[in-house]
């Protein structure tokens, strides 16, 4: 909680204290005027937020009661009334603390590079695929955020964790919830906005992203930061009208194809209803990637994205579209990862297009073409601690030259930034038992390692030698 939402807390809690226990008359009207202070500084200079909205409501409510108290001359009431007063007070006190603290408003991680993080937005426009999830005429059009290294930042705007509360709406309604993450648009990154790339280094390597189905492109921000603060660029597509929403250049905002989102998951639900065997099962897992026609339609639709984008990404880098990436891309070291659906992703294009050298699967069924054919590049999948190797049934059972990284207390959301920054979906059993700093340290080593072995030749004992160095994590090689 941020320091004037602090001191609205306190001031509550002193002025419910004195109403109930200690009863000073004085303080029954100052310390609710404190706590109404406190609020009208934490909009100006904090911002609003849902989460406090209990609180400046509690706030009023107590100051209301104590001008009445004191002004009205009624002093006495009956005690069934006491009774229900105290217990609307109690709980809505610890509403107003549990909200804030359940969805906090947070720093994201500090990435442990040498470098500072840039980012910038940008679009791309495909041509020659039109019509897809849209009107026919219309070209695919592709947001891309971009994190890199940057140069020594003077007075450049840090990046917010999401740029407009539309996202945090979207990423809501997707799933049928009210916007109860707007605090999501306080939570400071660590990138700062259209800054300079660093010049400390000719070329650096090249990696491309792709998020989960009905997430978003910045959902791996802290992972993102990582690599670009170790010398990467990254680039984050948001695969539009099945991301959560897409964010374009001028703050343009796509939000997601209800109509393709009700398509994909009426499609798995009826394919998981027509299996009758376990599933719990590695059969049920291939049966899935093999008869959900919308999902596999879909990973081949992200898959000519992914390449699209790595041809951008060489136009970038050529000057052919012009940019601060000018000749500062090493394109002959070219890698993926994706989280869910954008794992399964990382892998399809893998198999398609032989620039990707290595890619790395996020906890994602691998829906598309590996399950029936080998991938020549090295991967690795990050899966929870319980998956019993689901997610590699899922690949060709001739693949080799792969690792299998599985994290015990994880769940499928931990592999997001969720695992920090929504604390609160542990309790719904969404995140799993293991710590969010925790997570994000284990996931940005193991990344960082791999991609440091696969594109830029370095040796890494975690990865070369399989040895864990965290009780948490089991290292498998196949």
């Amino acid at each position: 909680m941020r320091i004037f939402e602090v001191l609205i807390i306190i001031a509550l809690v002193a002025s419910i204290i004195n109403f109930v226990f200690i009863k000073y008359k004085k303080l029954r009207i100052t310390l609710p005027i404190l706590a109404v202070a406190a609020c009208i500084l934490s909009l100006i200079f904090e911002g609003y937020r849902l989460q406090m909205v209990p609180a400046y409501c509690l706030s009023i409510v107590l100051l209301v009661i104590g001008i009445i108290n004191i002004y009205s001359g009624i002093y006495k009431v009956k005690k069934v009334f006491k009774i229900v007063g105290i217990t609307f007070l109690m709980m809505s006190l610890i509403i107003s603390i549990a909200f804030p603290m359940l969805f906090p408003v947070i720093n994201l991680p500090k990435p442990d590079g040498e470098y500072s993080v840039g980012t910038r937005i940008m679009a791309f426009t495909d041509k020659s695929r039109k019509g897809i999830f849209t009107n026919a005429d219309t070209p695919r059009e592709l947001a891309v955020q971009v994190w890199y290294p940057a140069n020594v930042v003077k007075d450049k705007k840090v990046q917010p964790y999401i740029s407009d509360s539309k996202v945090s709406a979207y990423i809501c309604k997707i799933s049928g919830y009210p916007n109860i993450l707007n605090q999501l648009e306080l939570d400071k990154t660590n990138s700062f906005l259209n800054t300079g790339i660093s010049n400390k280094e000719q070329k650096y390597p090249v990696i491309v992203f792709s998020h989960g189905y009905e997430l978003f492109s910045g959902q791996n921000t802290v992972q993102m930061e990582e690599l670009a603060s170790h010398g990467y660029v990254v680039f984050s597509i948001s695969h539009t009208y099945e991301a959560s929403s897409s964010t374009f250049p001028q703050g343009k905002i796509v939000p997601f194809s209800a109509k393709q989102i009700k398509i994909f998951n009426d499609d798995a639900n009826n394919v998981a209803k027509q299996f009758k065997g376990d599933k719990t099962s590695t059969e049920f897992e291939k049966y899935m990637i093999q008869n959900s026609k919308v999902a596999e339609k879909s990973v081949h639709i992200w898959s000519d994205d992914t390449s699209f984008v790595a041809d951008e990404i060489e136009k970038l880098n050529n000057g052919e579209i012009k940019s601060i990436f000018k000749d500062k891309l090493d394109m002959s070291n070219l890698g993926l990862f994706g989280h869910s659906f954008g794992g399964a992703t990382a892998g399809q294009a893998s198999l398609t297009d032989s620039r990707f050298k290595a890619f790395i699967n996020m906890d994602g069924t691998p829906f598309g073409d590996t399950v029936n054919n080998k991938v020549k590049q090295p991967f690795m999948i990050l899966t929870e601690g319980n998956s019993k190797n689901y997610l590699a049934s899922g690949y060709s059972k001739d693949q080799k030259n792969y690792l299998i990284i599985s994290i015990n207390g994880a769940k499928h959301i931990d592999f997001t930034d969720y695992t920090v920054t929504v604390p609160a979906l542990k309790l719904l059993s969404i995140l799993g038992t293991i710590d969010g700093s925790r997570q994000e340290k284990i996931m940005n080593d193991y990344v960082l390692s791999f991609f440091n072995k696969h594109l830029k030749g370095m040796k890494q004992p975690l990865i070369d030698e399989m040895i864990s160095k965290y009780p948490e994590v089991s290292v498998q090689s196949r």
